[in-house]
């Protein structure tokens, strides 16, 4: 389908965590559908370098490449600066119509041996920051009448695992988080899903036991994300987990 025809032009999508990993194969899948991106990240450089990979892909026209992408440092779990990425958002763009809460953060260690302040960066920037942004786009979603939000959680959000504790709490409180959103939204016509992923091959795992050619690709986290903007709109899907073929039956 042309780009001029695609269903995708003129919506606009806001992804935390957009500066690499999932977030940024998101904004690399919508965009490629001929979406508007606005990625936010706490790196400065990264967020740079993936504005300008975002950019290449935007277009042939190098006279307009790049207008619709938009990044803004953001730390998710200050509310000042998630309230300056909507606002930025919407002076540039003036709508949203995808929310991707993706930015997280991952701290090991037994529950008896974790920081207070461990336990608390964790639950700030993966459950308090897709609160914060939620309450913050669905005001614009429901003068619109329409809106997805699509929350990135986790195997570890369905299952409790040694050493995780901090990172499964605020995975499980993200799908509730979800589900209220959806229940809250769906009137509206503003639909939610939380995507719970195994292991992915992103640099939050780098390390891990599993080789990364073993994982899933971080693409086919993106192609989700636009299966589920594609679906009809009484089409309502809360939850997607996603396995790798290795973690079956072991």
């Amino acid at each position: 389908m042309a780009r001029g025809t695609t269903p995708f032009k003129d919506r606009v999508a806001v992804i935390t965590g957009g500066s690499s990993g999932i977030g940024l194969a998101i904004a690399r899948a919508v965009i490629s559908e001929g979406m508007a991106v606005v990625i936010g990240a706490r790196e400065p450089k990264r967020l740079t370098q993936a504005a300008a990979d975002l950019a290449a892909l935007s277009g042939t026209d190098s006279q307009h490449r790049g207008a619709n992408v938009l990044a803004v440092p953001t730390d998710v779990a200050k509310g000042d600066d998630v309230d300056r990425l909507v606002t930025q958002t919407m002076a540039r763009f003036g709508r949203i119509d995808l929310l991707v809460n993706n930015a997280g953060t991952y701290r090991e260690g037994d529950i008896d041996e974790l920081t207070e302040a461990e336990w608390d960066e964790v639950q700030a920037v993966n459950l308090r920051g897709a609160f914060l942004c939620t309450k913050a786009v669905l005001p614009i979603m429901k003068r619109q009448r329409s809106g997805y939000v699509v929350n990135i959680a986790s195997v570890a959000g369905k299952s409790g695992f040694s050493g995780a504790s901090a990172y499964s709490a605020s995975k499980f409180g993200l799908i509730g988080l979800t589900e209220s959103t959806l229940e809250e939204g769906v009137g509206h016509h503003i639909r939610a899903t939380a995507i719970c992923p195994g292991y992915v091959a992103t640099p939050m795992v780098a390390g891990a036991s599993v080789p990364s050619s073993e994982m899933i690709p971080p693409e086919d986290i993106g192609r989700l994300v636009v299966g589920l903007l594609r679906l009809a709109p009484v089409t309502v899907i809360k939850e997607i987990v996603v396995q790798r073929s290795g973690s079956i039956g072991s």
